[in-house]
């Protein structure tokens, strides 16, 4: 749990991000429709902040409905209290006022009952029945919109009613549409399509066919001179000769492939050799690393020594991350679509070492006798039967003979080893396509498995939704705990921060969700601060590591939050004793060098989403004005309500 008087931080173990989706995207040039369109969707994201702005551009270029003025008063007040209403905010209310001309629907009924909450609030004596009867008539997506974004707003004699039905709603939402069984794949992006490496074709330069087949011609032209001149003797040394020579060949390539094969395997598995990674991102290639070793951890075979098995395939861990790093080495694809494929390889390895065959290529590769034994004989009989041409030749020429001899070894031994050499090379290309055959199979197949595992996969609203009912779960919990009713609370506060180590995932323009939170939950009281803090497993929606701090209002000595150099935002509200509780709210990709544009963006829409701009509000106003704040916050809104309310009323006239 990282809510301490002192903070450590371990880590993002491993994050994601939903290229594909587009949701809170809005097009360069966009139509007010448009414009309204992405401000709903980041408001519905739990993004008050980044959705006010294009929905209140929307309106003021004239896209004016129902359902336009419903949302843009939700903007304007979620997460909000009337004093960070601003003037333009309210002037843009009057100025709609008139426009909407559209017959009464299910939106200028919402907009109807928001009037009567904002109404019910300048009044001690409201009927806080006929309120909440209003809101049970709107439509069910409509009353939870209301309630969660006019959650500041529901106090005073409406506060308890609508209290106890949201926090029911809560408990049934929490697992809502198959949570567990969902959440934990929003984590995983979409796997990139399985790729292998291809078999390099059969290379064999211009020189080397050159030589090999201007060899072959001397060594054969050679041989038959020889033959010639002893031809009465020549049928059987020829024979020997050809028998020898392709047996040689056909047996010295077999022998010529496994060794050259052991020998490329042996060096690409060698943990001790130097070698430079692959020329790519070197982002990309760190992350690949952080993968495998954290993969080849989790699949510890069964019984093994765990750092006899990262010892012992650190050199076959380095292989397997170069070849992942050359398949999908283009930019556009980052290394969390590969996890799948990493996750395969590391199981492939595994089984091998269980099965006792992971060095097993070496026996398999080994030459054995039967190769070895016709290479030599093959030789000889080829050394036999040129020897009894050179030896009849002589007889009859001598210094020719001699003479064709020499030209006959040199060309036989040139041609001998390019025609070997020929021959290993289509060995080495048949045995290549085959492990890449295989791979290309086997691949797919997990390919497939993996994509299936991931359908059904929770959109970023869901993830929101779910997170919103976690809160409110929390606030029961402490309510409960401090045995507080409705009508106890003067108003509260939440903020949520990444609990370390935990897993991160997010889509364009919206904020990191993440497998593991930190959330805390501040109650003010008549009596003080009622503070509970817990961490959320979020994909199997539990809270562990509960923490509880009482402090009277005079107990709070500041409240602010640390941006370090790196990036790191820490929110720390410290007490008139000295005591600090601190909160790392976020920080940067623990990969990059320093944060990208894109990085700072989405911290910055997460801390919205994180409540700590009202949350700083409220304990900055306690920690400046101490319990005074909360009577003195009253007294600015009920100047500011009487305005707000007639602006809304206003929209219906």
């Amino acid at each position: 749990m990282n809510v301490a008087e002192d903070t450590a931080t371990v880590g993002v173990q491993a994050e994601t991000v939903h290229g594909d989706v587009t949701v809170y995207q809005i097009p360069a040039d966009p139509t007010p429709e448009q414009r309204f369109a992405g401000g709903v969707h980041r408001l519905l994201g739990g993004m008050a902040d980044e959705a006010r702005e294009p929905i209140k551009q929307a309106v003021a270029d004239g896209y004016v409905t129902g359902r336009s003025c419903f949302y843009l008063i939700l903007a304007l007040l979620s997460g909000r209290t009337l004093q960070q209403l601003s003037k333009d905010d309210l002037h843009l209310l009057h100025d709609v006022r008139g426009k909407l001309t559209e017959p009464p629907s299910r939106w200028t009924g919402a907009i109807k009952v928001v009037n009567r909450i904002l109404t019910a609030l300048e009044k001690e004596d409201a009927d806080a029945d006929s309120v909440d009867d209003e809101l049970r008539g709107l439509d069910a997506d409509l009353r939870e919109e209301v309630q969660r974004h006019l959650e500041i707003f529901l106090n005073g004699p409406v506060q308890a009613k609508i209290w106890a039905r949201v926090f029911d709603t809560a408990k049934e939402e929490r697992l809502a549409n198959e949570r567990l069984e969902r959440a934990w794949k929003f984590f995983h992006a979409d796997p990139a399509g399985p790729r292998v490496r291809r078999a390099r074709p059969v290379t064999i330069t211009a020189g080397s066919w050159f030589l090999t087949i201007a060899s072959t011609v001397l060594a054969a032209g050679s041989l038959a001179y020889l033959a010639a001149l002893a031809w009465q003797e020549a049928l059987l040394a020829l024979l020997l000769c050809g028998a020898g020579a392709w047996v040689f060949a056909h047996h010295a390539a077999i022998w010529r492939f496994r060794t050259q094969r052991r020998w490329a395997t042996d060096w690409a598995y060698d943990p001790a050799r130097s070698r430079p990674a692959p020329v790519v991102d070197r982002g990309f290639v760190n992350k690949l690393d952080q993968q495998f070793r954290r993969y080849f951890r989790r699949y510890l075979p069964t019984g093994a020594d765990r750092e006899r098995w990262l010892t012992e395939t650190a050199g076959i861990r380095r292989a397997l991350r170069d070849e992942v790093a050359e398949l999908y080495r283009e930019s556009r694809i980052p290394a969390d679509r590969v996890i799948w494929l990493i996750r395969h390889l590391v199981r492939e390895v595994r089984d091998r070492w269980q099965e006792g065959t992971l060095w097993a290529y070496r026996e398999q590769l080994r030459v054995p006798l039967s190769v070895k034994a016709p290479c030599v004989l093959g030789a000889a009989a080829l050394a036999a039967g040129a020897g009894m041409l050179a030896w009849n030749a002589v007889q009859v020429n001598p210094f020719a003979a001699v003479l064709a001899l020499i030209l006959a070894s040199a060309g036989g031994w040139f041609s001998g080893f390019g025609w070997i050499g020929v021959a290993a090379e289509r060995k080495r290309y048949r045995a290549d396509k085959e492990v890449a055959d295989r791979q290309r199979a086997d691949r797919q197949r997990d390919f497939e498995r993996w994509t299936a595992k991931l359908t059904g996969k929770p959109d970023d609203q869901e993830m929101a939704h779910w997170l919103e009912c976690d809160r409110k779960a929390l606030m029961e919990k402490a309510m409960r705990h401090y045995k507080l009713e409705a009508k106890d609370v003067i108003t509260h506060a939440f903020i949520e921060a990444p609990a370390f180590p935990c897993k991160r995932a997010g889509v364009p323009d919206g904020p990191w969700r993440y497998s593991r939170y930190t959330l805390l939950v501040f109650l003010l009281t008549a009596d003080g601060v009622r503070q509970m803090s817990a961490v959320l497993d979020f994909e199997k929606a539990g809270f562990h590591g509960q923490r509880r701090y009482n402090y009277r209002y005079d107990q709070v000595g500041a409240v602010h939050v640390n941006q370090a150099d790196d990036g790191y935002l820490t929110f720390e509200l410290t007490l008139v004793n000295g005591k600090a509780i601190t909160l790392e709210i976020s920080g940067p990709d623990p990969d990059a060098d320093e944060p990208e544009e894109d990085e700072r963006t989405v911290t910055q829409v997460t801390l919205d989403t994180a409540g700590l701009g009202n949350t700083l509000h409220v304990l900055e106003g306690i920690a400046a004005e101490g319990k005074e704040w909360i009577a003195q916050e009253r007294k600015r809104e009920e100047r500011r309500l009487p305005d707000l309310a007639e602006a809304t009323a206003g929209l219906l006239a």
